[in-house]
């Protein structure tokens, strides 16, 4: 999750910082601790994790890969592989495919510059590595059903150069999940331009900065490459930005 320092209050740091030193001196192994996670993990990153689940039950019958634009430390990535395995097993076709820099924003456009987020700059929100996010594919890879075949693909760098350029090396790809979240405006639309064209009827966008005064350019992209007036564009009670529209 993006923590935004310019929206956190005191109280805010302080919980962060109690979280830290409760998991700390908490009993148990560090991967008891991660099963545990309910007991440390926020009410928000739970409700963003609530929205997820509910966003993947939406596509369970739609034929297609899911692609997450933005990887961070791969959290999405991970539990949609994971949602994946658990409902749908013997899915092998549905590809799970992560886009990220895995250094932060290569640029920031013009039509990004009125935001807010004090991300906003070459190498923002750089989040985890490439090596780092494999580990974690790699880990997720010991414990799925038919380990043997590719479930989860990362592709590193500018999404406006890596989306069409796998789409040329895939020419079979029908996408069922867009998840949209590198925040800037150039290369959510690039992600629009390339991959709604692959979405069938009951397909879904997700917006993960729409109507965010921190990150304007999504909101920009998502107007000009669909146009806010053609999307009905619905919301979880339970989490402030994830929004979707089903196709």
């Amino acid at each position: 999750m993006i923590r935004e320092p310019r929206n956190q209050s005191s109280a805010d740091s302080a919980q962060f910082d109690m979280v830290e030193r409760v998991f700390a001196q908490s009993a148990g192994t560090l991967a008891e601790k991660a099963d545990a996670f309910g007991k440390f993990a926020s009410r928000q990153a739970i409700g963003k994790f609530l929205a997820r689940y509910e966003i993947f039950k939406k596509i369970l019958g739609v034929n297609g890969s899911i692609i997450e634009c933005g990887v961070l430390h791969g959290a999405g990535l991970l539990t949609y592989a994971k949602l994946s395995s658990l409902f749908e097993p013997a899915n092998h076709v549905r590809k799970v495919v992560g886009f990220d820099t895995f250094a932060g924003f290569p640029s920031i456009a013009d039509k990004d510059s009125s935001g807010t987020s004090s991300h906003l700059e070459v190498g923002g929100l750089s989040g985890s590595s490439l090596d780092d996010v494999a580990a974690a594919v790699a880990l997720y890879d010991t414990n799925r059903p038919l380990s043997h075949i590719q479930k989860i693909e990362l592709v590193q760098g500018d999404l406006t150069v890596t989306a069409p350029q796998y789409l040329k090396d895939n020419p079979h790809l029908v996408v069922a999940l867009l998840y949209l979240d590198v925040d800037l405006y150039e290369p959510t639309l690039a992600a629009l331009r390339t991959f709604v064209p692959r979405m069938p009827k009951g397909a879904v966008i997700v917006f993960d900065e729409l109507n965010a005064r921190m990150f304007p350019g999504e909101t920009l992209a998502v107007d000009e490459a669909l146009g806010i007036r053609n999307l009905r564009i619905e919301r979880f009670q339970f989490d402030s930005y994830v929004s979707y529209c089903v196709l």
